[in-house]
């Protein structure tokens, strides 16, 4: 009878302790740091929108890769690459085109954030999974892949 007794207290307490962590996320990220990631990508996209490759280059880690894309599928290793790239991207356009990205999902990846956005680059739409690092400057890309599709 004792350890009837013993055996229901035992699960009764590992239940206790376990159940509170069922409806928790573990890699839920708090909504500031969302806010940070939305506002790095809409920076790329104004900084995109006005051809300037420069600071849409700034955006990314020193140790960044980019792979992906409408210009080519890379991968383009470290902030300069990336930048000639972009900017041999923004000069193959016609006329100017503008980009846009809505971001879908953000979760935590250790210390690192991981995100997920829709995309449109002129005709051209696509999905974008994205790296962040925290850096000095606030959160810079370490990695890029970005699917592009034409419709």
């Amino acid at each position: 009878m004792k350890m009837r007794y013993l055996l229901l207290t035992l699960v009764g307490l590992v239940s206790s302790y376990a159940l509170p962590t069922f409806g928790q996320e573990k890699n839920t990220v708090d909504p500031e740091v969302r806010q940070q990631i939305e506002a790095v990508l809409a920076k790329g996209d104004e900084t995109f929108n006005k051809q300037d490759a420069s600071a849409f280059a700034d955006r990314y880690a020193d140790d960044a890769v980019l792979v992906g894309g409408g210009g080519g599928s890379g991968p383009y290793y470290g902030r300069q690459a990336i930048e000639k790239r972009i900017a041999l991207d923004m000069a193959s356009f016609p006329e100017k085109v503008s980009q846009s990205h809505e971001l879908l999902q953000v979760n935590q990846l250790g210390v690192d954030v991981v995100a997920i956005s829709k995309l449109a680059v002129g005709q051209w739409k696509g999905y974008g999974v994205f790296t962040f690092v925290r850096d000095t400057d606030g959160w810079k890309i370490r990695m890029a892949y970005v699917s592009t599709l034409v419709e």
